[in-house]
């Protein structure tokens, strides 16, 4: 019962519980005062639930502040002019506790300053390290991508030069007159557009090299060429086989004419050609306005093959794509002579193009 009479006290009984203990105190004097002891001795344990107010010392802020250690160029101060201060009704803000908590304040936000610049510049390190690593595959990507169109093109009109060769009676690519207004190599478009073998001039550009003025052009007509001016026809003669050179030709003993088409691995009969008008070039790739970063061109051959030659390895070739045997940009010296050049140039160097 003692158990039930200490549930009571605390209100923790269930409500039949509570009436039971009710009934029993009504009949019992000795409960009665068992219950009375028993709340006597759970007095002192009651809580105090007043607030409590703490009043601080009068000198806490002084030793305080005496505890922090004076900046440089900070003048001490006496726990006088800290008494003083708090005395007044308004703070002074030029006082020198404010002082110091503004120096404070200034040398913190220095700090940080100082370790955002940290993070701006090893941030900055890491993008450029990361650029430097980026950078070089995303531009040979591009190279490549150039390369491999230039190549589809070379293709392309190559099958317009086999075409037109097979359907010659002498099975000769097209032809180039050795003086005249059909002397130049860019004949070979106007022969392959009025074949109707090519339509798109865009076929004449090579993706390395900047967008050309004349891409938007016809090519022209073999009419045409004849009956244009001297400025005219040049800029035509210029124009006509777009960015890639065409064969020249070559010798039959004294006899000039156009290269047989015999499928050859090794005559080139089209391919990239340095952009720069010159009689003659003693390596035949130096100098002018390069395609494919200036590393190398790309040529076509008889046999339909593409291949891309470095300027270094043209000079080691038995048959240099770009000279004679004689070393000059000029028609080849006998039957297995390829010479390619630009649209512009003369199978001879003394040709008369008017």
């Amino acid at each position: 019962m003692h158990e039930d009479l200490l549930g009571y006290l605390l209100n923790a009984l269930e409500p039949l519980e509570m009436r039971r203990v009710e009934a029993a105190l009504q009949a019992s004097p000795e409960l009665r005062a068992e219950l009375a002891r028993l709340k006597a001795a759970m007095e002192p344990l009651e809580e105090d639930t007043s607030p409590t107010v703490f009043q601080p010392p009068s000198d806490l802020i002084s030793k305080t502040m005496a505890g922090i250690p004076p900046l440089s160029g900070t003048p001490a101060h006496s726990d006088g002019d800290l008494e003083s201060s708090e005395t007044t009704d308004k703070p002074n803000t030029s006082g020198p506790t404010t002082s110091r908590i503004s120096a404070l304040g200034k040398a913190h936000l220095a700090q940080s300053d100082r370790f955002r610049w940290s993070d701006v510049i090893a941030s900055g390190v890491a993008a450029v390290v990361l650029v430097s690593l980026v950078l070089p595959s995303i531009l040979n990507r591009r190279y490549e991508a150039r390369k491999i169109s230039c190549q589809d093109n070379l293709r392309r009109i190559g099958v317009a030069v086999t075409n037109y060769a097979l359907s010659d009676p002498r099975q000769q690519l097209p032809a180039l007159k050795a003086e005249g207004p059909e002397a130049f190599a860019g004949i070979y478009a106007v022969r392959l557009h009025e074949a109707g073998l090519i339509d798109s001039r865009s076929l004449l550009w090579c993706p390395s090299l900047d967008r050309p003025n004349w891409l938007g052009q016809s090519i022209p007509t073999v009419t045409q060429l004849a009956a244009s001016s001297s400025p005219q026809l040049a800029a035509l003669q210029r124009d006509s086989g777009g960015s890639y050179g065409f064969s020249l030709g070559v010798m039959d003993g004294k006899v000039y004419r156009p290269a047989k088409y015999q499928g050859r691995s090794s005559f080139a009969i089209l391919g990239d050609v340095p952009m720069k008008d010159q009689q003659s070039d003693s390596e035949g790739l130096s100098g002018g306005n390069y395609g494919h970063e200036a590393k190398g061109v790309n040529l076509l051959f008889e046999d339909g093959r593409v291949q891309f030659m470095r300027r270094e390895d043209a000079v080691l070739t038995k048959d240099h794509p770009f000279l004679n045997h004689r070393g000059q940009i000029a028609a080849g010296i006998n039957l297995n002579d390829a010479t390619l050049a630009p649209s512009w140039q003369p199978p001879f160097l003394d040709a008369r193009q008017q």
